[in-house]
Formats: structure tokens, sequence, C-alpha cells
């Protein structure tokens, strides 16, 4: 028999069939045998071993994880045994199928491959190792170490990297499964180092298995004894220790201590993957970007060399092993703080991941900018930029367009006019504007648009309705105002003189009829006041404007209950109420100065927004009574003069009439009382 595989099982239902049904194209390939030892099943786990062998033994488990493994190898009659988990998939099998069948496997006493150990069922996170587990059934092959057990064998050895199975016996956010295996790892190795208390592996181990607990206080007191008890003169056999310790302060953010032990272990020897990623990192978070990109290229290159590395070291675990894409994500990142544009763009390229890729569309837009690459980036988008992605690719866009020259944004545009979307019809508008006409394939294309419901970054759209006089109302009717002013707060941060487009348009077009008028003026109206950029008579035309269309609005949507009983809570918002106090205002400007003048104050407390329209009309206000009180004053002296002529000229009664007149609309006026004295003495 060729192959004996060997696996060790206790309540692995959860993956068990999986990995069984995994190794079955092994099975049917080589000549095998499928030994399972079960150690204390308490769930389906035998039940499913029936379905695929019949060799399945009863052994209690003994706290000795190497003394489990030897009792499976005890029962194993192939020429070479293959050992693994019941919580393990045989993902790539074909390589190991040509090894086993291929007269070289007699050179060799052992064979490694590469194991993946998912560390998060969402993302599909996960480390990797290269380690033994196909062996040549000698007679001396066994294990050894209570815990993590290891290997021993005779003869030459050879790596197959492309095998690999997925592990999941340390999947993080299975918390029930992290809980148990900690506290049954962790209280193997306390016993054990009472036993060997200088045992460096077990320290270190005791580290790993802390630190997969998230007790990173402990992971780094034992990682640092197991560093403790290192010998002075440091060796790659003791690799494992410095990773750990580089693993653990790199957890806890400490990255002059990664960066120390990292130097540390590339004086011993370079050549590991995961030293030169977390060194580059700690640089990266040093600010150190020269040495930190050098180091990440260097970590590219050996995942590039990887696979034809005669020499692996089995004892560490490679944990950046899938963190390509973020290395891409960090060079460009780095690349471009250092104005190395072209070599930013080479990694920005690069990135596929979606999140990465989603998270770097600004970087990479400023980059194609930076590199004057505008054919290039609109590629890139046609490409590249899946629907997921669009939106965000336009914001970014949109908003790299504002900051630009002129002459690039034009340029932008007249490529991207031809997108079909709102951010197409936006570029299109940017481009005829800039040539000076809008034309009427333009306009028929924004008439098909549901204004209302274009993105934020195309707000643009309506600067460019508004300059060249398109009539809004026909375009804007079912909207919600916060809407209209969200656009229009877009709109304020491009573009200065937004201001006097809205008073133009609000000048041209003041014929409103219906309710959708009312409302669409009114906001138009109140956005020109609230910006406050007017000069004082367009301000007061504007504000004119808002308090007829405002009170034109209100009285289409309110019924006359409400205007006739003030019932301002009815009303839904602070311009509503300060629309009906304006509409009070008005009913007693000319009849009832003091309530006119309370209205407005009432107005203002409600709507403060307005307080440059309110002073306004107090001071015409003012203005008006200061006016009257001259009139009158003139009218008084006028008539009192009038009754000193007539007494000089003996009219008596005349003057009398007269006087008597005024007296009932002047009373007690001295000036009048000495009038009358000079009457009844004559």
């Amino acid at each position: 028999m060729r192959l004996s595989i060997c696996i060790m099982v206790k309540n692995e239902e959860k993956y068990f069939e999986r990995c069984l049904v995994s190794l079955q194209p092994l099975r049917d390939a080589v000549e095998s045998e499928l030994i399972v030892v079960d150690t204390g099943s308490t769930d389906s786990t035998v039940e499913i071993a029936k379905h695929f062998t019949d060799k399945i033994h009863f052994h209690p488990w003994n706290n000795d994880f190497s003394a489990m493994r030897n009792i499976t190898l005890s029962y194993a009659k192939g020429e070479w045994i293959y050992i693994t988990d019941g919580d393990e998939i045989l993902e790539v099998f074909q390589p190991l199928i040509d090894f086993l069948h291929s007269p070289k496997r007699n050179q060799y006493g052992a064979m490694a491959i590469t194991g993946k150990n998912i560390v998060d069922l969402e993302t599909g996170a996960y480390s990797s190792q290269v380690g033994f587990r196909l062996f040549k059934n000698d007679g001396y092959f066994h294990y050894e170490g209570a815990v993590h057990n290891q290997a021993v064998f005779k003869g030459e050895t050879l790596a197959i990297p492309e095998v690999s199975v997925l592990h999941y016996g340390y999947v993080a956010n299975d918390k029930e499964l992290m809980e148990r295996k900690f506290l049954r790892t962790s209280a193997i190795l306390h016993k054990e180092l009472e036993k060997d208390p200088e045992n460096i592996y077990y320290w270190t181990q005791l580290s790993v298995t802390y630190a997969m607990h998230s007790d990173y206080t402990k992971a780094i007191e034992y990682a640092e004894r197991a560093y403790s008890l290192l010998p002075e003169i440091r060796t790659h056999n003791y690799m494992f220790v410095l990773l750990q310790l580089i693993l653990v302060y790199q957890h806890q953010n400490q990255y002059d201590k990664v960066a120390q032990f990292c130097r540390e272990s590339l004086s011993i020897k370079e050549g590991y993957l995961d030293v030169y990623y977390y060194y580059a990192e700690s640089q990266a978070m040093l600010d150190n970007y020269p040495e930190a990109m050098r180091y990440f290229e260097k970590y590219l290159h050996l995942l590039e060399v990887r696979e034809q590395q005669q020499e692996r070291d089995v004892t560490v675990i490679e944990y950046s092993l899938t963190f390509v894409q973020l290395v891409y994500y960090n060079m460009s990142r780095m690349a471009k703080r250092e104005r190395l544009y072209d070599q930013a763009l080479y990694y920005a390229e690069k990135i596929t991941d979606e999140q990465y890729l989603g998270d770097n569309i600004l970087t990479i837009i400023e980059l194609y900018i930076a590199t004057d690459k505008i054919n290039e980036m609109y590629t890139y988008f046609k490409t590249r930029i899946s629907d997921r992605h669009q939106a965000a690719f336009f914001e970014q866009l949109a908003k790299a367009m504002e900051k630009v020259e002129k002459s690039m944004k034009i340029a932008i545009a007249h490529i991207f006019s031809n997108i079909n979307s709102e951010f197409g019809l936006l570029c299109g508008l940017i481009e005829e504007d800039h040539n000076g006409y809008i034309s009427p394939d333009t306009q028929f294309a924004v008439e098909q648009l549901e204004l209302v419901n274009i993105p934020v970054y195309c707000s643009d759209i309506l600067f460019y309705l508004l300059k060249w006089d398109c009539p809004l109302t026909n375009l804007i009717t079912n909207f919600k105002e916060v809407w209209l002013s969200c656009a229009f707060d877009y709109i304020a941060k491009h573009h200065e003189d937004l201001s006097e487009y809205l008073y133009t348009y609000l000048q041209k077009h003041d014929d409103s009829r219906q309710f959708c008028d009312y409302k669409l003026n009114k906001t138009l109206a109140r956005y020109a006041l609230l910006l406050n950029k007017l000069d004082d008579e367009q301000y007061r035309n504007v504000f004119n404007k808002y308090l007829q269309e405002g009170i034109n609005y209100l009285q289409t949507v309110y019924s006359t209950y409400v205007f006739d009983n003030e019932m301002v809570y009815e009303l839904k918002n602070d311009e509503e109420v300060f629309l009906l106090y304006m509409y009070y205002a008005q009913i007693n400007r000319k009849n009832n100065q003091n309530e006119y003048a309370k209205y407005l104050r009432m107005a203002l407390a409600a709507f403060p927004a307005m307080n440059r329209g309110i002073q306004m009309l107090l001071k015409e206000m003012q203005n008006a009574i200061t006016v009257q009180k001259n009139e009158f004053d003139e009218y008084k002296t006028q008539v009192k003069s009038t009754i000193c002529q007539l007494i000089d000229s003996g009219k008596m009664d005349e003057a009398k009439t007269i006087l008597n007149e005024y007296k009932n609309i002047v009373p007690n006026d001295m000036e009048a009382i000495l009038l009358e004295s000079r009457i009844l003495l004559n």
C-alpha cells in the first residue's frame, strides 16, 4: 500500500465531512487507507467517519498531542504517511499525487506543503506556513512535544508548496472555538514549562497562545522570556522567537520595538517575508518612507521568487503572505507623499482588491493628473472601475477637477463627456460653457434627467442651468427643499458668483403662477439671501421676492384656519413660522406700526438668518416715522403761522375756527393756548 492517511479527531463535525471529501481525489488516485483515531467525540464525528472508512479506533485523550499522534501512526501500513486534521481541507492535491507516483519519492524522508490558517471567515484572511505533512513510514518517524507536536524523521526533505491545505482550527471570529483551544493549550504549556522552565519553544508557543487570546501583555511577557533564554550567538534556528516578538509588538503599535527586532532578524539572516513586511510597516509608521519603500520592494521581490526557494524555514508561520495588495496600496500612498508620482502610479495600478481599490480612488486620480495621463485615467476607469465603485470614482474626480488648472479641468471634461451618466452630462456642460454655448443636444439631455435624483457631486449641472438662464420650473418639480439646499451648498463652495446668477435668474423669472413655482423661487431666493453677497438694493429686491413667493407658498399649503388663528405650532419649520409672522406684519404695515414692528421682531426671533432683511424693514419703518414727524411739525408751524396772520389782520372768527380745528388734532400745544389768549383779549 502506497499511502496511509492518519487523522486524530475529537468533536470535529463542523468541518470533518468537507475534510474527508477533499481527500477523496487523493485516495482515488493513490492506493491508500484512511485511519481515524477518535479521542472522545460526543458529536457526530464518528458517524461521519463511518461513511468514509472502517478503520476507526478509539483512545482516550491524555493531554499529550505527540503521544496521540504516535498512536495514529501505529495503525499505518502504507509506504508513506500523510498527516492531517479534521478541520483541514486539502485544497491543491495534484502535485502530491504526482510525487507519490514518482520514483524520486524514494530519495526523501519527508515532504513539506503549505498550510493556510484561516483567521477570518468573512474576509478569507489567512496566515501561511510551509510544514512537513508527508513522511516515509520507516519505523523511526514519530512526534515529540506535548502541545505543538514536532515531527522527528530521517532522510532528505522536499518542499512542494503548491500543495496546500486550508486549516479552520484558528478562526478568530469563532469565539467559542478560540476560548476552548486557549484553555486547553495554555494549561498544557504551563504544565510542560513547570517541568522544563528553560524551554524556548514552549515559552514562544505560550506567547502565541496568549496573543491569539488577545492578551498581549502576557504575550509580550512570555515572548521576552523566550528571548532572554536565547544563546549569546544567535542563529536562524531561533528566528521563530524574534518573529513572535515582532508580531506582538506590532499589534501593540510599538513600532520602535518592531524595528529593533526586525533589524536583529535581518542581521542573522535575510529572506524572511514577515521580517521584510513588518520592518517596512514600522518604518512607514515612523515616517521613514524611503526605508519603508525599500523593504516593501524586498517583500514584493521575495514573493515573486519564493516558489523557487530551495530552502524553507518550517518553524515559522508567514502572516504577511496575503498582504500584497495592502503593500501596493501603501507603496502608492508613500511614493505620492515623496512626489515619486510615476512610481506611485505604477503601484496604484496594481491594486485589484475591491476594498483597497475603493479606498485608493482619489489617490490614483490625483496621480494620473500629476503625471498628465488623462487618457490613461479614462482607460483605467473603463477597464478597472466596477459598478460598485463608479459613483465613488465620479465623486472623487469631480473633487479633483475643482483643484486643478482650468485647462486640465476642460481636458478631463472633454474625455469624460461621452460617459452615459449624470457625470458625463456635467462634463459636457463644463466643456460647452467653456466654449461659450450650451448645445440643443445637451439641453435635451438635461430635460430627460430627473434633477432631484442626481448625486450631489453633479450639482454643478444646476449651476450651468442657472448661468445659461434655462427655466428650472420645468426641470425641478417634486423636490425636497433640503435636496436643493444641499445642491447649492456644494455649488457655493466652487462658484463664488452663484449669488449673481441666482439674482439674475430671479429677476428674469418673475411670473410665478403655480405651487411648484412658489416653492422653487422661494428656495432660490432664500439661498441667495443666505449667501449674503448681494448689495443692498439687490438684497432688498430678492428679500421682497422671497416674502412674496414664501407667503404664496404657505397660503397654498395651509388652510386659512391656520392663518386666522396664528397656529405657528402647526407649521413644519422655523422658516415657515418666519413667513407667517411676515404675513401678519404686512397686514399691519400701513395701519398699525406697533403691531408691524412686533411681528417683525417675532419673525426675526423665529429665523435669525434673515436679520439683514428685517433690519432693512425696521429702518424703512423708522425712516417713514421720521418723515411723518417732520411733515407734521411743518404742518403745525404752518397752521400756527396762518392763525397769527389772521389775528394780526383782525379776522378773529376765522382765526378762532382754524385754532379749534388745530386743537382737536394737536391738544396741549402751549403755543396754541397763547394764540387762544390773544383772540380772547381782542
